[in-house]
């Protein structure tokens, strides 16, 4: 909250905040939005209390946007973009993937706007301020327990996929093939340790991802590979630039129309990531 606030009063006029809700434990939950474009977009991240490297990419990259860098007045002038820089702070404060009543934010989804007896009032408070938003896509950024490697046997950066749920709509599907392409187009060829795959995702309507795309709206899914605490904080600067460029690629070329002539279809042919270490979670 304390870079939240420093955000607002040093960016002259280009931040602003809003409190869209609270957590389980009275926690703040605060949107930051910038730019005046016509088309919203929306990222959240930390939906998992101990994945926090959305969080810390996403502070640098409002941090470029409210100082006005390089490329930034054509993406604040057609985009307005909304950010929940921590969507789960109880578990952030715990280090713990799930809420302070032990339920994962990332399966919740599925509740209609306005309910009141979601038992992630964190996801509730998202679904009510995207809902009425009506974004052109929703972006979420998480992080991926373990060790993938590549049929070379590189090993696997970061993860990314697409909405699958059997009622997600066509042209939300197309757009979120569209982002998961440039993505790995664009970031792969430009960082030498990029090494993009498919995420082995599930077609659950409670989840992110999916709930997003049977919305209407595009939907991505980003996941960097490996936890803090198991790598280390000189792999953690690594991926905060990787996950960083992600997001960037997607932001410029959603301001500039680029995104829009992208193949679909070439989605297709990101390769798999495939298991590699034991994966407790299901349907992520």
């Amino acid at each position: 909250m304390e870079r939240l606030d420093r955000l607002e009063r040093t960016g002259r006029g280009t931040v602003s905040l809003e409190e869209i809700g609270e957590s389980i434990e009275g926690r703040e939950l605060v949107v930051a939005t910038v730019g005046s474009g016509e088309t919203d977009v929306f990222i959240t991240t930390e939906q998992h209390g101990d994945e926090p490297t959305g969080t810390s990419t996403i502070f640098q990259i409002l941090q470029r946007l409210s100082a006005g860098g390089q490329n930034t007045a054509q993406i604040r002038e057609a985009l307005t973009i909304h950010v929940l820089p921590m969507h789960n702070p109880d578990g952030g404060m715990r280090n713990q993937r799930v809420n302070a009543d032990g339920v994962d934010p990332n399966r919740q989804h599925h509740y209609d706007p306005g309910s009141d007896d979601n038992p992630s009032p964190e996801t509730q408070a998202m679904i009510d301020y995207v809902t009425d938003l009506d974004p052109e896509w929703v972006a979420d950024l998480h992080t991926q327990t373990g060790d993938y490697v590549d049929d070379d046997g590189e090993s696997i950066r970061a993860s990314n996929f697409w909405p699958i749920a059997p009622d997600a709509d066509e042209d939300a599907i197309e757009l979120s093939k569209q982002m998961n392409w440039a993505i790995y187009d664009e970031v792969n060829d430009q960082y030498g340790f990029a090494n993009i795959s498919q995420y082995p995702g599930g077609t659950g309507a409670n989840i992110a991802r999916n709930a997003y795309g049977i919305r209407g709206y595009g939907s991505v899914l980003l996941e960097m590979t490996g936890q803090v605490d198991d790598r280390g904080e000189r792999m953690e600067g690594m991926m905060i630039r990787h996950m960083r460029a992600e997001v960037e690629t997607l932001l410029e070329e959603t301001a500039d129309g680029s995104l829009y002539d992208r193949d679909s279809e070439l989605a297709e042919t990101i390769p798999e990531r495939g298991p590699r270490s034991p994966w407790p979670w299901d349907n992520e």
